[in-house]
């Protein structure tokens, strides 16, 4: 492992220690066991097959975009791609996206630049999409929960002003001749010419897939999937709900796991292995602002959906790793990132 992604991944569990004191700061043990063992595991796993769903569908997504690059990309191995890039992601926080463009980039046989652009563009669809839920969310809800979340405004507006900006710059430079000649200009200018050639080579293709935005059906595709992901994200959460009986008991509804999947799209922006600790807190709050759930009831469901949503991750991934490695003839994937070059 090199260095910057030990200084990282010390970085992360820092990160996980100081939301995991805050989050099971003032919380008896005992009472946390109690409300976890009393939970309906065969509902907890069933979210599991529920979330392995949410990302199946986000890798039909990314076939979508991927088709700029090559048109018959694998689902499998898209699939595959993403669950390895978030096994990683649970121990080195952002790693995972990396090794997800090399894996993808050598198994289909395209370039990783490119492919590293298709995951900008998806991250960009994501921050547009949860940008607009919270404008809606906000403009239909006016509980404890806003009170509660006001970061949730200014959140709402940086992700959605944020990603148009950047979609629109990215969007010029990878269809505009003028604009890519002058940035070509100014890396010979700054770079050796070796290194500017191999620049030049990287950046145009990191650009290549950010011609998507200029096929309407292609576009409306990947907007429709990413539709289907934001409501299979809130089933992750919603289906939870009746583990622990807060349906019938608190009338917890689909709307309040709405709230819920919103305020985690923020904790998984926290760079800390898996979501540890962030995710429990935000979970915890949401659920205790949102009908009053009591804390160690909302810690206990925190504590397992992230349980056994971390478990099905790392064993998924974990597998298509083993699979990849075979297929990549590399002793492993994080290997392949550290010696390996893009192919252009």
């Amino acid at each position: 492992m090199k260095k910057k992604d030990i200084a990282r991944t010390l970085v992360g569990i820092l990160i996980a220690a100081f939301f995991v004191f805050f989050a099971f700061k003032g919380i008896a043990f005992h009472a946390l066991l109690r409300d976890a063992l009393r939970a309906n595991y065969y509902v907890l796993l069933a979210t599991v097959a529920v979330v392995l769903l949410s990302h199946v569908v986000r890798a039909m997504r990314w076939r979508v975009i991927l088709q700029e690059l090559k048109e018959d990309v694998s689902l499998v191995d898209t699939w595959g791609s993403i669950m390895v890039g978030y096994l990683f992601n649970n121990f080195v926080p952002r790693l995972g996206e990396i090794v997800r463009a090399y894996a993808t980039g050598r198994l289909e046989d395209i370039s990783v630049s490119g492919v590293l652009g298709t995951i900008v563009l998806e991250r960009l669809f994501d921050m547009l999409s949860a940008g607009i839920l919270f404008g809606l969310a906000l403009f239909m809800y006016h509980g404890n929960f806003i009170e509660s979340f006001p970061y949730l405004r200014l959140a709402g507006v940086i992700m959605v002003g944020g990603s148009l900006a950047v979609g629109t710059v990215l969007y010029v430079a990878s269809v505009s001749e003028k604009f890519q000649r002058t940035l070509m200009r100014i890396i010979a200018a700054v770079l050796p010419k070796k290194l500017a050639g191999k620049a030049e080579s990287v950046i145009l293709s990191f650009l290549t897939s950010f011609k998507l935005l200029r096929s309407g059906k292609r576009l409306a595709l990947a907007s429709l999937y990413t539709a289907i992901i934001w409501v299979v994200y809130v089933y992750t959460l919603y289906i939870p709900f009746f583990a622990f009986g807060f349906g019938a008991r608190l009338h917890l509804t689909f709307y309040d796991a709405f709230l819920l999947i919103l305020v985690t799209s923020i904790a998984w922006s926290v760079p800390s292995p898996g979501g540890a600790g962030v995710y429990h807190l935000f979970v915890s709050q949401a659920l205790m602002a949102i009908s009053g759930v009591p804390k160690d009831e909302a810690l206990a469901y925190a504590t397992l959906t992230h349980l056994f949503g971390y478990i099905a991750i790392t064993v998924v991934g974990g597998i298509f790793a083993i699979i990849f490695t075979r297929k990549l003839k590399s002793r492993s994937l994080g290997k392949l990132v550290e010696q390996d070059t893009p192919r252009e």
